[in-house]
């Protein structure tokens, strides 16, 4: 495993990090929670090959992967450095902060956090509630306290005003976006650099997007890799201002395929390459979405990521006849349900509620697209 310098943090972060959003899941009763019996080997797998950084979330894993996560290396503590993110959304006065940081240690066992992320931050987010609430203040009494060590920001918006809580010097760090499809955090990812915080990059497959393209994907990329998910990744690391690139893992056989390929960045000229097929990429790609599920609030329980990632199939990667074939024989019941495609609820019951794009990180206008998507879907 490679070791980089993260940031002014005298951290050295291993290349890989442990996105631990997409833990495998059991159900017990009607409740999905993360399978500890499969969870915790996979995790100290990770430890074993080098991986030093694993990243959890509030509600990630239907709000059981904070818990998975401090049970499976609680034995491994002084190895490894643990993040997880406040619940920004739901802080609504000061105090707020507090009591999630509390309730995110009290569920993971732990004394304290390595990293402490304000998760999808937005401009106006950072005006409109961060500066108002004193959040920084409250995060800097927390520091004092010993329960954070390092305080980190995500984000999924424009990078444009993501300079000026760089400029503040109150983060050790930042996590955004980047991939072959969505290059658009390349300057702040330098800019970040130079500041000396430290750089995350998530979503280097676009939550299963680009490794849904197979080898698709890799013939338009005009590329020898093993498969999608080896040149994703190994064009991230070869952005010269990337510490460290975190990705998702369910099972122990694709850790070790990204360990493995955590060692070979792509060189620059290969890299100077594929930016100029990416751009190609990106024309073909009208809906961005990542799959991460956040618009799973839905009250009428559509299926929302699930039809786009149907979509993206067909659309991106052409891969029409196999989304085809799956719509047709859910018509017989044999992927969970009569609708096509076996959904419980099709998209046609939206009320145009908004709470899906609410919690939507790419701000898409998912009524609108699910309708458009929905059309084309159908008419296959």
């Amino acid at each position: 495993m490679q070791y980089n310098d993260f940031g002014a943090t005298g951290i050295k972060v291993s290349n890989l990090g442990f996105g631990c959003m997409r833990l495998p899941m059991t159900e017990i009763g009607s409740k999905s929670v993360v399978n500890d019996e499969l969870a915790a080997p996979l995790l100290l797998r990770a430890v074993e090959l080098g991986v030093n950084f694993f990243d959890s979330h509030w509600f990630y894993c239907n709000f059981d992967s904070q818990r998975a996560v401090g049970k499976a290396l609680r034995s491994v503590r002084d190895k490894v450095y643990i993040s997880s993110k406040t619940m920004l959304r739901d802080i609504n006065k000061t105090e707020d902060f507090a009591d999630f940081l509390n309730r995110t240690l009290e569920q993971m066992e732990l004394d304290y956090l390595d990293f402490y992320h304000f998760p999808a931050l937005s401009y106006a987010a950072w005006k409109e509630k961060m500066l108002p609430l004193k959040m920084l203040d409250e995060a800097e009494k927390a520091k004092s306290k010993g329960l954070i060590k390092h305080l980190s920001f995500s984000f999924h918006a424009d990078p444009d005003k993501m300079p000026e809580l760089i400029d503040t010097g109150a983060f050790s760090s930042m996590l955004g976006q980047y991939n072959l499809v969505d290059r658009r955090n390349e300057e702040l990812f330098a800019y970040a650099k130079k500041k000396g915080v430290g750089t995350k990059v998530m979503g280097p497959l676009m939550g299963g997007v680009l490794t849904d393209g197979g080898q698709t994907f890799l013939d338009r990329m005009g590329s020898d890799a093993a498969t999608a998910a080896e040149l994703a990744l190994r064009f991230c690391w070869g952005l010269p201002s990337v510490d460290m690139v975190i990705s998702g893992m369910t099972t122990i056989e694709q850790l070790e395929e990204n360990v493995k390929t955590a060692n070979k960045p792509v060189t620059n000229s290969e890299w100077q390459s594929l930016v100029k097929k990416s751009d190609r990429l990106k024309e073909l790609n009208d809906l961005y979405c990542t799959t991460c599920n956040y618009c799973a609030v839905c009250p009428q329980k559509i299926n929302i990521g699930r039809i786009f990632q149907l979509y993206l199939q067909h659309n991106l990667w052409g891969l029409t006849d196999a989304v085809r074939t799956r719509r047709e024989s859910a018509k017989g019941g044999l992927w969970g349900g009569q609708e096509p495609f076996g959904l419980h609820t099709p998209p046609t019951t939206c009320t145009d509620c908004g709470k899906c794009m609410t919690a939507c990180p790419q701000d898409i206008d998912i009524p609108k697209e699910l309708r458009r998507v929905w059309v084309e879907l159908l008419a296959l």
